[in-house]
């Protein structure tokens, strides 16, 4: 069993994931009609003037802050828990740095 999750594991995380989220944002564009594009002057003005709610609720500019916060804050947590316990997931690709900084090139 452990073998057969480490094999989706290895296929999932290498270049075909790459390939689906690409092709996904494609099809979701194509099917909303460029709406990221066709409404972009709409997004920047919703946001200019959505800083008061309606009384009940939140602005959309509270709801942006607060979904970004949530978000953002997660990810720190969850990377002070993994540094703090060693684990270090995908490590060749956090060692690109230390790669360049010490031998001066990636390809070694």
């Amino acid at each position: 069993m452990t073998d057969l999750i480490n094999f989706i594991n290895n296929i999932l995380w290498s270049s075909v994931l790459i390939y689906l989220l690409l092709g996904a944002g494609i099809y979701f564009t194509l099917r909303t009609r460029f709406i990221q594009i066709r409404h972009f002057n709409h997004m920047f003005s919703v946001l200019k003037n959505s800083t008061k709610s309606d009384g009940v609720g939140i602005s959309s500019f509270q709801a942006l802050c607060t979904s970004l916060a949530a978000r953002v804050g997660t990810n720190n947590l969850t990377g002070v828990a993994i540094a703090l316990t060693g684990w270090r997931p995908r490590r060749h690709l956090l060692d690109v740095g230390d790669r360049v900084y010490r031998h001066g090139d990636l390809f070694h």
